[in-house]
């Protein structure tokens, strides 16, 4: 998480949107260890989901993130992207991605990944947007899962 105040900020955002959701019943699936670990983080996983933006960009710029089918399907056929107009949305998507836009899954599956709620300026709407970072610091894969309206 970045250092200063903007990274205790954007902590704060991330448990206050997790208790929120909690007050919904939104972890009502997790176990308990998990719904303790994501209300006093404010999200899953190693890495921030400011962290986890920057490793994205940095992945996708540098060519060895991987786009998933359904990924590279959801460009095409909702957004009418393909070929080179998907990566170059892709870096677009992720220079504009708002970190406090993160917003934890209702449900665990594999792999649980980083989702993001929000208006792209790219795709000209707004879009639940999914990417996983596995691995450690020093070996790292992303894996862009998702790019679609929300509650499609």
């Amino acid at each position: 998480m970045r250092n200063g105040p903007g990274g205790r900020d954007l902590r704060k955002r991330w448990t206050h949107r997790a208790q929120e959701l909690d007050r919904r019943g939104h972890f009502a699936k997790y176990f308990p260890r998990q719904r303790e670990k994501i209300l006093r983080k404010g999200f899953l996983g190693l890495w921030s989901p400011d962290q986890a933006i920057a490793i994205a960009k940095t992945e996708a710029e540098e060519g060895r993130a991987v786009r998933t089918a359904k990924f590279n399907d959801e460009m095409r056929d909702v957004f009418g992207r393909v070929g080179e107009e998907v990566r170059e949305a892709l870096l677009a998507i992720l220079e504009e991605l708002p970190p406090e836009c993160y917003e934890p899954p209702a449900e665990l599956e594999e792999p649980p990944g980083c989702p993001f709620v929000f208006n792209s300026r790219t795709l000209g709407r707004e879009v639940y947007f999914k990417f996983q970072v596995k691995g450690t610091a020093k070996r790292r894969q992303v894996l862009f899962w998702s790019c679609h309206p929300p509650g499609c």
